[in-house]
């Protein structure tokens, strides 16, 4: 079947698993190179944030569905997946940022060093998905340029999917990016305002994969809830970070003039209120502060601390209100309808990449938000999301990007296969 014959079809996923035909390739390869090859995973794997906890099993799911084996590997303290990961300031703590900078770029190269013997035994490099573009004090480019300088010496691909970049760039930080993307052989970003950002700079524009969450985020054995069980209305609380974290309190007055407004009509369908975050402390603390306010609403409070938490209050959900990114895309993922209330461009890029973006509301604009939650069909906006969704160039990307992991599988596979001194 032909991308533009998908391209119709709903829900997404039948998308991406109708794409995946192209791995018919990788398992006839099998039967040559019976022993998978391996890809090295790098992100932030081991924070709170049960967004990176779900985008790391995404990941994995994709290129074990490519015909790789996964070893997971945290990006910003270059170390492996079973080890806890440094703070990225290790060797530097008192220090000044310009001298902490200069103490961890050599503190990373020696973390990679270190880490050399365990990449030794796989065939490719990958990092992704979340923000991993982003300057942040050179705490990523910095882990970047060692990966992409350690792929090219040892010649294996390297691989960049559904990352995205936040906030200003340094002309340092920019070139250790740069020096990334260059060498990656597989490049897709994670929203179309990163496209175009590279684009500027790059000369080309990459394509868009979308976030990886999108594909099924949590756990397989959740529960499915029962008739009439979804009776919420979750509205998920985040602390802003820099350089939005000064709207925090308008963020959180905000929430709280939408819930009260939205709530008290809303019960009257037998729609009650919650709090929720996604996992991380301080997202915690701003929620105790807008529940502490909503509670003589009777609002409950979630503060899930895994998948399985969060799935079991999103079964209960007949509609998000999402703050943070992955409070809308893994509600999504389960077909519930979202809405996004963003003070920080990275809600809106998402929802805008994927055709939804009219379900993306400013704080300022509580009062048309809480009048469309209390008057819509929720049913009809769930179907409605699902088509946008569907119809999104992600999964064209997708697509292509399976066809090429798949036959840099095959191809490893065989290298692999082969006796040393025949390579």
């Amino acid at each position: 079947m032909s991308i533009d014959g998908l391209s119709n079809m709903e829900p997404w996923r039948e998308i991406e698993e109708a794409a995946s035909g192209a791995l018919a390739f990788a398992e006839r390869a099998s039967a040559i190179a019976p022993r998978a090859p391996e890809v090295a995973v790098f992100g932030e794997w081991n924070t709170g944030n049960l967004g990176d906890r779900a985008i790391h099993i995404e990941v994995k799911r994709f290129f074990e569905e490519c015909g790789w084996l996964t070893r997971s590997f945290h990006l910003g303290s270059l170390s492996s997946g079973d080890e806890p990961a440094e703070a990225p300031d290790a060797g530097g703590g008192a220090l000044r940022p310009p001298a902490k900078r200069a103490v961890r770029g050599v503190w990373q190269r020696v973390r990679m060093l270190r880490l050399l013997p365990r990449l030794e035994r796989v065939q490719a490099i990958s990092v992704g998905g979340g923000a991993l573009l982003t300057d942040d004090g050179l705490n990523f480019p910095q882990s970047l340029m060692e990966l992409a300088r350690y792929a090219r010496a040892l010649d294996k691909p390297l691989v960049c999917l559904g990352c995205s970049a936040e906030g200003p760039w340094s002309a340092r930080g920019w070139r250790m990016i740069r020096e990334f993307l260059e060498a990656c052989t597989v490049l897709a970003v994670r929203d179309s305002d990163t496209a175009a950002r590279l684009a500027t700079t790059l000369g080309a524009r990459p394509p868009v994969f979308g976030d990886f969450c999108l594909t099924g985020a949590l756990p397989a054995e959740a529960p499915r809830s029962p008739p009439g069980a979804r009776h919420q209305l979750a509205i998920n609380v985040s602390q802003l970070a820099a350089p939005w974290a000064a709207e925090q309190a308008r963020l959180e007055d905000a929430l709280v003039a939408l819930a009260r407004s939205a709530a008290a009509r809303m019960a009257a369908r037998g729609i009650g209120l919650c709090v929720f975050t996604t996992g991380l402390e301080e997202d915690a603390r701003a929620a105790r502060r807008v529940h502490a306010l909503l509670e003589p609403c009777g609002a409950l409070l979630y503060l899930p601390a895994s998948l399985d938490q969060l799935s079991m209050l999103l079964s209960t959900a007949c509609v998000v209100v999402a703050t943070r990114l992955h409070a809308a895309v893994i509600p999504l993922a389960g077909r519930l309808p979202v809405a996004g209330l963003g003070a920080s461009p990275r809600l809106h890029d998402f929802f805008a990449t994927m055709n939804i973006g009219r379900y993306c509301y400013e704080p300022g604009s509580v009062r048309q938000l809480a009048d469309w939650l209390a008057l819509v069909n929720l049913q009809v906006v769930a179907g409605d999301q699902q088509r946008a969704l569907s119809r999104s160039a992600v999964w064209e990307t997708r697509a292509r990007a399976r066809t090429q992991i798949a036959s840099l599988a095959a191809a490893r596979g065989a290298i692999r296969e082969l006796p040393h001194d025949a390579r």
